[in-house]
This record gives structure tokens, C-alpha cells and sequence, in this order.
């Protein structure tokens, strides 16, 4: 098994995303935990209010502890196969909402996830996968 998310990775994918953010003139919160789903850095943008703080944090968890982007997730939430077994009912910190990805090792290994709330879905998501981006040299 592979070490836990380091401070100093949890700490660029966050910083990553939140630069990326202001570059669009969005306020987001950033989210960044290790595998089990527990926090390493979490970055508040001014303006960000509690809905965004908590979202980010539990799009971050999601992905983790499910090892899948929260967009696929969400999916698999409203299928018929969860209809017995509601998401909220299994683990009421799982949100199916778009905007957490789950930050791998090159050798595919969850290590960890990044989530992003306080501006819509889409921009949420693609703000996480900016973080992402900014990890590559790290994770090899």
C-alpha cells in the first residue's frame, strides 16, 4: 500500500484549484482529504458561504471512499440498482453531485480526492480536474 496523500500534494491540488478559480472570477471552496475521506487542506475562497464549504467537503469524501468521480457516482445513484439502498441511507456523508474526483497514483491506487463547491456543477468539476492536473509530476 501506498503512503497516505501528503500534505504537500493535498496542498498544490488545492491550491491549484482555487488559482484556477479566481482566473475566472469564480469563488469556490477547495477540498482536499486522503482515502479514508478525512480533510488535509481545506482553502475558502471570500464569499464562500457554508453550502459551498460543505459541499466541497463531502464531493471530496465521496469520491475518496466510493473511488469515483462524483459525476459516475451520481449516476449510480439514480439508478434503479440504489433504489433499494438510497445513497443518503448507506452513508449520509456521500453526495451525488458533480465536482469531487478521486486524485490516483500512477498505478491507479485512490489516495485520496479533491472537491470543489460554490459555483455550479460543471465548474465545480472542472476546477477539481484543474487540481488534478497540477499533480501529475507529483504522483509518478
Amino acid at each position: 500500500m501506498r503512503e497516505p496523500l501528503t500534505y504537500a500534494i493535498a496542498r498544490t491540488a488545492a491550491d491549484a484549484a482555487l488559482h484556477a478559480a479566481r482566473a475566472e472570477g469564480a469563488h469556490v471552496c477547495v477540498v482536499v482529504v486522503n482515502r479514508s475521506g478525512i480533510t488535509k487542506v481545506q482553502l475558502s475562497d471570500d464569499g464562500v458561504g457554508l453550502i459551498g464549504v460543505e459541499t466541497a467537503r463531502r464531493k471530496a469524501y465521496t469520491a475518496a471512499v466510493t473511488g469515483m468521480p462524483t459525476a459516475r457516482f451520481a449516476a449510480f445513484a439514480a439508478s434503479s440498482a440504489m433504489a433499494a439502498a438510497p445513497v443518503h441511507l448507506v452513508d449520509a456523508q456521500l453526495l451525488p453531485v458533480i465536482g469531487g474526483l478521486p486524485i490516483t497514483a500512477d498505478d491507479g491506487e485512490v489516495i485520496g480526492a479533491v472537491g470543489v463547491g460554490g459555483a455550479d456543477g460543471e465548474t465545480d468539476e472542472r476546477l477539481a480536474g484543474r487540481a488534478l492536473e497540477a499533480l501529475k509530476d507529483l504522483l509518478a
